[in-house]
């Protein structure tokens, strides 16, 4: 018997409904959940592939390998080892290869000095009065520029290190937003211009380790910018990252890939980020669960609507209430 043939016949020894679903997988009843509403589940969410013994459930979104199905189901650990050890050997060399660590690029080999954060060691009272908090603030490292009059957000790459500075005026003067190149100078380091943002999810290194090693990982949403973000963890949703913008390029959807949660879309509420919301599901939908974030009422029809335009409740209440993306188009 080969590891196909046994892996389905343990689906169709502790599994409801079994059916095939493609050439490689089956669905089945989710044995490890029951509905809100107390009744166990009638229609199959379960799915399984039948050569790696990798398994999903669409529904509660419990996932594991063989090993942790054969345990969750009630076989006991001598059992497994006795009965099914040489089968999940063999499943797991049937298993997708691990993404390449080193494609793409996301670890910077020419970090800026830490200590150049020391000179941003100023509160910015505009982001206080706006409602942010200072233990938000002191999380994000949010400083202040004295001298350029900017508020300032550090950039990470994946492993934590320090790649890059934002400025945004308090005066409105110049861009909106400027990533510091030329003001390096100003402090005896030289001119940074080898900057690529496709390569960082903003607040991926903070939360990357706890949600990649989650047995069940938790959801992840991401927003568009730095207020948003820090709006979104106030609001008590640890798990947030901003894109820098409406684009979300294939390094941005290779991080996402490696969480491996469920992905809830709260772009801004403006026809770009409307654009960059249904470009995103395009890019994850294949992949991922991707849910999408509706603004509260009073804020539907405010094309300048950003997820720090609502209040912590609100913000909560709308993560809750996420629809599909099948739903939301």
């Amino acid at each position: 018997m080969n590891v196909r043939e046994e892996i389905l016949q343990i689906a169709n020894r502790y599994l409801q409904k079994v059916r095939p679903s493609g050439p490689e997988n089956i669905m089945a009843i989710c044995p490890f959940h029951i509905k809100s509403d107390g009744t166990p589940e009638r229609n199959p969410s379960f799915s399984m592939n039948s050569y790696s013994g990798l398994w999903f459930c669409h529904a509660c979104q419990s996932r594991g390998n063989l090993f942790s199905f054969l345990k969750n189901v009630g076989v006991n650990g001598t059992e497994i080892e006795r009965a099914y050890r040489s089968l999940i050997n063999d499943a797991v060399k049937n298993m997708p290869p691990a993404p390449d660590p080193l494609k793409p690029k996301l670890f910077s080999t020419d970090p800026i000095q830490e200590g150049l954060l020391g000179i941003f060691d100023n509160c910015p009272t505009a982001l206080i009065n706006a409602g942010f908090t200072e233990d938000t603030l002191r999380h994000f490292g949010v400083g202040f520029d004295m001298q350029h009059m900017r508020i300032t957000y550090p950039i990470r790459d994946l492993a934590g290190n320090l790649v890059a500075i934002s400025g945004r005026p308090v005066n409105d003067a110049g861009p909106h937003y400027k990533i510091y190149d030329t003001e390096y100078i100003t402090w005896g380091l030289p001119q940074r211009i080898n900057w690529d943002k496709r390569t960082v999810l903003w607040h991926a290194n903070d939360i990357y380790p706890r949600v990649y090693f989650q047995t069940v990982p938790e959801s992840v949403v991401v927003v568009e910018g730095f207020k948003a973000c820090m709006a979104v963890w106030q609001a008590g949703i640890s798990n947030v990252v901003a894109l820098l913008g409406t684009y979300m390029s294939w390094e941005h959807k290779w991080i996402l890939e490696r969480l491996g949660a469920p992905v809830y879309l709260f772009l801004d509420n403006n026809e770009p980020g409307k654009t960059g919301t249904r470009r995103a599901i395009e890019a994850l939908k294949k992949s991922m669960f991707v849910y999408i974030v509706n603004y509260p009422e009073r804020l539907q029809e405010v094309e300048e609507a950003q997820p720090d335009s609502c209040t912590s409740v609100e913000i909560k209440e709308q993560v809750q209430n996420a629809v599909s993306y099948i739903n939301w188009q």
